[in-house]
């Protein structure tokens, strides 16, 4: 999903991981309430055709002048079945129930949305707002056939499986580094299934890692994936640039720790912090949630007295020895990204 805003913030109470997450889930309600009720397969006034083309991917593909209405269709028809090979694993959950439900799915989990509108960027459906609680959102009856059979092909199954060994490898990236240029995992995808490329398949993947990860892109129109806890790309980018480039040796025990969320010399603090914080949560707060916007602060190299101000915000009750000395475990222990302050106790 893109990164809305990366402006400065200086409070980290108003940068955690769930804040920020809270965020761009309200930012993406916003633009779905505002998409046009009817697709590109509807008869549409030249207006309404302007509208799905600017939220579509092909507008930052195109890089051009708004094709006309039938050539617009034409191209989603020639990519529906590729893309049906890369759908991020939510698109793909919605896809094969609003499929199962005779092309249309209701959304019973607001998390769900960003997959929404990705395929409506696709330019595949059509979201209708029920309520306040509830959306429905509709497959065109044009791609209800071929998508269907591309999920029926050996090449649907080969890429799936690729791709879930290459999502698995980029979250383990992610964890390690807090943010990675999408060339990086493209060009090793490339590498790896250069015997299966074809020309089409340098869009498939750019549509997949923006359907897939957090990004954010460059003036030049680069994708940046980001991990969700980093909190200020820019800040991270320009404290690399005054460095030194950093020879990393990625170790097995390393891309392992990186694909289950947490290193193994984390994991004694991690879990000291999740005892700790154990039925002290205020209700609405999630103790699993708490613990990791506090292990994104000290990834991100915040001072131990601004994770101490955001636990205590979380807390319906004072905070105890136990909480600050695992807190101050957490600090010390919790791998920095690269170009984030090393662990100084205060």
């Amino acid at each position: 999903m893109f990164r809305t805003s990366t402006c400065r913030v200086e409070r980290w109470c108003d940068k955690t991981m769930s804040v920020m997450r809270e965020q761009q889930l309200e930012a993406c309600q916003d633009r779905l309430s505002r998409c046009p009720a009817a697709g590109i397969f509807s008869e549409l006034c030249e207006d309404e055709a302007r509208d799905l083309f600017c939220i579509s991917y092909y507008s930052t593909e195109c890089r051009a002048h708004l094709p006309d209405q039938k050539t617009l269709r034409e191209m989603v028809l020639h990519y529906a079945a590729k893309e049906a090979c890369f759908l991020s694993p939510r698109e793909d959950d919605l896809v094969k129930r609003m499929i199962m439900g005779g092309g249309e799915a209701y959304l019973d989990d607001w998390d769900e949305i960003t997959a929404a509108e990705a395929l409506i960027s696709r330019l595949w459906c059509t979201l209708q707002i029920v309520d306040e609680e509830s959306a429905r959102l509709c497959l065109a009856p044009e791609l209800m056939e071929p998508i269907t059979q591309a999920m029926l092909s050996e090449e649907y199954m080969a890429t799936r499986a690729r791709l879930f060994s290459f999502d698995a490898t980029l979250h383990s990236l992610l964890y390690l580094s807090g943010f990675l240029h999408a060339s990086v995992p493209m060009t090793h995808f490339y590498a790896d299934q250069k015997d299966r490329m074809d020309s089409d398949t340098e869009i498939m993947i750019a549509r997949y890692l923006r359907s897939t990860f957090d990004y954010t892109e460059t003036p030049e129109g680069e994708i940046l994936l980001l991990h969700p806890g980093l909190a200020d790309p820019e800040h991270l980018l320009y404290m690399l640039s005054q460095m030194k480039p950093a020879e990393i040796h990625l170790t097995r025990e390393m891309m392992l720790g990186g694909m289950n969320g947490v290193l193994p010399e984390e994991v004694a603090s991690c879990e000291a912090m999740r005892g700790a914080l154990h039925g002290a949560v205020r209700p609405e707060y999630d103790e699993e949630e708490a613990l990791e916007d506090l292990r994104m602060m000290a990834k991100q190299g915040a001072a131990l007295s601004e994770m101490r101000e955001v636990m205590e915000s979380m807390l319906c009750v004072l905070p105890t020895p136990r909480m600050n000395h695992a807190l101050e475990q957490l600090h010390l222990q919790t791998v920095r990204w690269l170009g984030m302050p090393s662990a100084v106790v205060n």
